[in-house]
């Protein structure tokens, strides 16, 4: 074809040929630059197989803009001959290049490799045959991954899903991954195993997996540990050691489980390597894992219509209100000791509650956003200015947590549905910013830098307030069993922040003091919330009950003179967030008491008539009704430890006591169909896995299967065979497994699909499982076959989560958007069901329809066990501060 023009595009010479096609340089005619085309080989054009698979190597490259990916401009067909038209690359291979690269290139190289394949990922790509022929190395040094022909688009709605058909072996000879030598279904974890065998190769110039032929290297790759580096070549240092064999586990769950992290990793190491050879040692952190879009409400301009329904802070009257707006605008620019300190308080909305976390006061000083639940139930956030007498929702909001602003007043950062997301408070729609499993709260500093606690057990990240992948700021120290860094806040230089450290010794836990541009830290406060800093040279934090200020060099990071109480009564929930915020200018806003939300459990009639409370009330989350219905496990956080841990209440004798003392999160408790055990999970190192304990409370607890990624029970099939699980997952957001409890005990995938699968709940008979699932527009409850799926059904209309089979199999019940009770008629005809419509039973207060283990039902479905809100906290209002350092002066 040399010579010949094809289309505008003049074949000029031929490059190379592969499996999946022949690559030729050429001209473009039109655009008047060097391309390459690769044709699919005659011998394979007739196989629609083939051209299906050729256009989606052009389908899954073009999706990604990517400088180490290489670019894909068109696909086009000549003489019933497909062709792709590619980027030309000037450059060779890293199979022809390895040999003349130097270490520190290898490390650069890798980096670049991983931060290709990462973008893939990030689009759902799987590439499948990453090697060194796949690899270009251009002149100028960057590094391209080229051949998406054995790609698998795993986005959702691809009508090509399964090209290369599951119990194919697909791959290179040497580079496959265990699961792809065995013909199972692979997916992003394959191309890290790749990965690090081509890394093991460039830096030892040898294969980790050897053999004389295909199969001999096969049986390495599944069945033989490679070789450390270091072994081979004295001079790699074992911390790299560690990175590439991590990646090159034969288990993909215990195999790195983001490429991306491998980047952050080589960066790392890179950085540290070039630090220790100037003999400036730091201790490198160590790597981390992490698992609405509808108009937003403009304050002040709500329709006619709708002021009826509006929700009045009330305050006193107009004038109060213009009095209260000359006095923030004075605190803001007068000098604070010649202002008189003014407290007023702000109650919640009318027939509300305000949700256990900090109101938090703009920058300006001129409104407080908080979390409130409304009188239709609906848990949003909130603005309400100072100066008005109303506060309004924020539209696309629902089930926020944890609110904090952004520097300029005009943007709120908070937390949703497993992302960390702004709104703008004048209107439009929330934006996602980063992935954030379970948020624990994050600072915005004025130079467009978001610092954020991705969940309950990580460090803090970092992403640009744009939006993009967190990046690691800070790492637990296990030394100090620290569970968790939250709550951070920034310094006024946009570096230097304070966080919350947790640690399991309560005696560690306090706040710290660090820098983005360092990993050095120090402890300011022994306290069991966050701190802020406040002009002109304050920092704020909790001490027994008061809240105190103490001069505070913000460059420093250390402490002037002594503390002095501003607040007394300030109340904290048990994650540690502190309810107080402060605004630049000094506006203090705290709410008095402990956790925002108390909850107290009761028995509840099919009407919704409260029968009788149980127990005492306080911070209560996960429960379960013991298969006797004599007992009750419930977790109870204490607000002055920060425990976390498991009780169980007996019906019978009206008598509470604890059943965990492990000093961490334990939640999730499910019970043995005999009642002789409780499963639950527990994060000791960090990460959620299932445990089993004694049901009467004797000998220590059991791990029941070591996970890498949380991982939680929720339910316990009634022959004692299996424990249902939900596992957390980078790819596919949550998925269930069951975990049996005889043979190799195993756990396997029960529903797995590109949607988040969450509390799975087995009938009575064990045939069959309900669960909900986001996979249409709103969260459903759906219900299908159990071990094996044969059909699904959706259960619930309108939206729904949580599902509890009737004890008897003949209903299910779910809770509605709105935390409505539902019951729904269920008839189970062997491979089929029937279901009725679902009606409404009662209201109720728990804290989210997505939640698990809030309800339970009693046999006959007569009576309900619910973790309701509890009396009397509807009415807590929050309390304002103006010009409170004029009392510091004083004192």
């Amino acid at each position: 074809m040399i010579g010949q023009t094809i289309s505008h595009y003049i074949i000029l010479e031929k490059l190379g040929e592969g499996g999946m096609g022949v690559v030729y340089k050429a001209r473009d005619t039109k655009l008047d630059r060097d391309v390459a085309l690769k044709f699919l080989p005659a011998h394979l054009a007739a196989s629609e197989q083939d051209k299906a698979r050729f256009v989606q190597e052009a389908k899954a490259a073009s999706a990604i803009n990517h400088p180490n990916i290489c670019t894909i401009y068109s696909i086009d067909e000549h003489e019933s001959q497909m062709f792709i038209v590619m980027e030309f690359v000037d450059g060779q291979t890293l199979r022809h290049k390895g040999g003349s690269i130097t270490y520190k290139q290898a490390i650069d190289c890798g980096i670049q490799i991983a931060e290709g394949l990462a973008a893939a990922h990030e689009k759902g790509i799987v590439h499948r045959d990453i090697k060194p022929e796949n690899i270009m190395i251009r002149k100028d040094g960057i590094a391209q991954i080229m051949d998406f022909g054995l790609a698998k688009l795993r986005a959702s709605g691809s009508k090509i899903t399964r090209l290369t058909r599951e119990g194919s072996t697909v791959g290179t000879a040497g580079y496959m991954s265990p699961e792809q030598v065995q013909g199972l279904d692979s997916d992003h974890r394959s191309d890290i195993f790749s990965y690090g065998v081509l890394l093991y190769e460039l830096l030892t110039g040898q294969l980790p997996f050897k053999g004389v032929h295909e199969t001999a290297i096969a049986y390495e790759i599944v069945n033989v540990d490679p070789a450390p580096m270091s072994s081979m070549k004295p001079d790699i240092d074992p911390s790299l050691d560690a990175i590439i064999l991590e990646c090159l586990e034969k288990d993909p769950r215990e195999r790195t489980q983001s490429i991306a992290q491998t980047s952050l990793d080589l960066k790392r190491y890179r950085r540290e390597s070039s630090r220790s050879r100037v003999s400036r040692i730091t201790a490198a952190r160590p790597s981390y894992q992490a698992s609405g879009s509808s108009a937003a409400a403009v304050p002040g301009t709500v329709s006619a219509s709708r002021q009826a329904g509006r929700l009045p802070w009330i305050l006193t009257g107009v004038l109060f209100i213009a009095t209260v707006a000359s006095l923030i605008y004075n605190s803001v620019n007068a000098p604070s000791n010649d202002l008189s300190t003014v407290r007023f308080t702000v109650p919640p909305p009318q027939g509300g509650v305000l949700v256990g976390y900090a109101p938090v006061i703009s920058p300006d000083g001129q409104r407080i956003a908080f979390v409130a639940r409304d009188s239709s139930r609906l848990v949003r956030l909130w603005v309400r200015p100072l100066a008005h007498f109303f506060a309004e929702p924020l539209a696309g909001t629902d089930n926020a947590s944890y609110p904090f602003w952004s520097p300029d007043s005009r943007f709120l950062g908070f937390f949703q549905n497993g992302k960390l997301k702004k709104i703008d408070v004048e209107g439009g729609p929330a934006q996602t910013v980063a992935d954030a499993a379970d948020g624990r709260g994050g600072s915005w500093s004025a130079s467009g830098v978001i610092i954020f606690s991705p969940n309950y057990g990580a460090g803090l990240y970092q992403v640009p307030e744009s939006g993009g992948e967190g990046t690691i700021v800070t790492t637990l120290d296990k030394s100090r069993q620290e569970e968790t860094h939250r709550f951070p806040h920034f310094m006024p230089d946009g570096k230097h922040f304070t966080y919350l450290g947790r640690s399991s010794d309560k005696e560690k836990t306090g706040v710290y003091f660090s820098s983005l541009e360092d990993t050095a830290r120090t402890l300011l406060v022994p306290s069991p919330s966050q701190a802020v800093y406040v002009d002109p040279g304050f920092l704020l934090f909790i001490r027994e009950k008061s809240l105190m200020a103490q001069s505070f060099d913000a460059g420093k990071g250390a402490f002037l003179g002594n503390a002095v109480p501003i607040a007394e009564q300030v109340g904290r929930n048990t994650r540690g967030n502190g309810f107080f915020s402060c605004s630049a200018g000094g506006i203090l806003v705290f709410l008095e008491g402990e956790s925002g939300d108390e909850r107290q459990i009761g028995w509840y009639d099919r009407t919704g008539k409260l029968l009788e409370t149980v127990g005492a009330p306080g911070d209560i989350g996960d429960m379960a009704l013991s298969p006797d219905e004599n007992r009750i496990v419930f977790r109870r956080g204490d607000p002055q430890t920060g425990n976390q841990d498991l009780w169980i209440y007996d019906l019978l004798r009206h008598t509470e006591s604890r059943f965990t003392f492990r000093g961490t999160v334990d939640d999730d408790p499910v019970w043995s169909p005999d009642g002789s055990r409780i499963a639950f999970d527990s994060n000791p190192d960090g990460v959620r896995n299932p445990y089993e304990k004694v049901a009467s409370g004797a000998g220590t607890e059991r791990l029941l299967w070591k996970f890498s990624t949380n991982t939680v029970p929720y339910d316990w099939s009634a022959d004692g065979r299996y424990i249902l699980l939900m596992q957390d997952n980078p790819d596919t957001k949550s998925d269930l497994l069951a975990l049996p409890n005889f043979g190799d005990k195993k756990p396997f995938p029960v529903v797995q699909t590109e949607a988040a699968e969450d509390i799975g709940r087995l009938s009575p008979d064990g045939r069959w499982i309900a669960y909900q699932s986001d996979e249409s527009t709103s969260l459903e409850v759906y219900v299908q076959a159990f071990p094996v799926s044969q059909g699904k059904w959706q259960v619930s209309v309108g939206g729904g989560g949580a599902p509890v089979w009737g004890k008897e199999g003949k209903e299910i019940f779910y809770i509605a958007p709105d935390r409505r009770l539902m019951a729904v008629e269920i008839k189970l005809l062997g491979t089929s069901i029937e279901q009725g419509i679902p009606k409404p039973l009662f209201e109720t207060t728990i804290d989210g329809y997505d939640l698990p283990n809030r309800y339970a039902v009693s046999r006959g479905g007569k009576r309900f066990l619910i973790n309701n809100s509890a009396a009397g906290d509807s009415s807590r209002p929050a309390n304002v501060v103006l010009n409170w350092r004029s009392e510091i002066s004083r004192k």
